[in-house]
């Protein structure tokens, strides 16, 4: 029910946005994806991470807000391989982006995702994250991207480890490396 909740709240947003934008674009995407997991323990120092790379496809639109400000909402199929095993996500970033000279665009906003493997007990398949994004237009209708996410959910909010003497929770979480092209129809 809160992923249902989830979902309509951001089509909400996004044809909020449509009808009051002054103008907009869309195009298709595409690029390099490094999915990062990290997870770290209570009251043990340091953390795990661990990576996986692929490739990342999708959808977006661009509506101008403001004379610099725009917001751009992404559908992104993500797939990741690593040791013979692949992941596979949807990823909607919702990137709030300032102009700061012509063709250079810095952005930030939140980016929601989800799991599309089997589902475990002990993580999420939905998360959000915060993403940092740039891009810079190379011509009218083709842009370089990158974006990193940084997770703010905890993947396993009811993991725990015994050491023994102790149980300990444990927190993960999912972040995200891209770098691409957009292409503008």
């Amino acid at each position: 029910m809160k992923n249902l909740f989830s979902v309509a709240f951001l089509f909400a947003i996004f044809f909020s946005v449509k009808s009051y934008s002054q103008s907009g674009d869309y195009g298709v995407t595409a690029g390099y994806n490094n999915f990062i997991l990290s997870a770290s323990v209570d009251q043990i120092a340091g953390s795990g991470a661990d990576g996986a790379s692929g490739y990342y496809i999708g959808v977006y639109g661009d509506f101008d807000l403001a004379d610099k400000f725009s917001i751009r909402p992404e559908l992104q199929f993500s797939q990741v391989f690593k040791n013979g095993d692949n992941g596979e996500m949807l990823i909607l970033p919702v990137i709030f982006n300032y102009e700061i000279v012509d063709k250079l665009k810095f952005g930030t906003g939140p980016v929601f995702d989800y799991y599309l493997g089997e589902d475990d007990e002990d993580i999420s398949n939905f998360g959000l994250g915060l993403g940092f994004k740039g891009s810079y237009d190379v011509s009218d209708d083709i842009s370089i991207t990158t974006m990193y996410s940084l997770g703010i959910t905890n993947r396993s909010p009811d993991l725990q480890v015994s050491t023994g003497f102790q149980t300990l929770d444990v927190t993960s979480k999912f972040d995200f490396f891209q770098v691409g092209l957009s292409y503008k129809f």
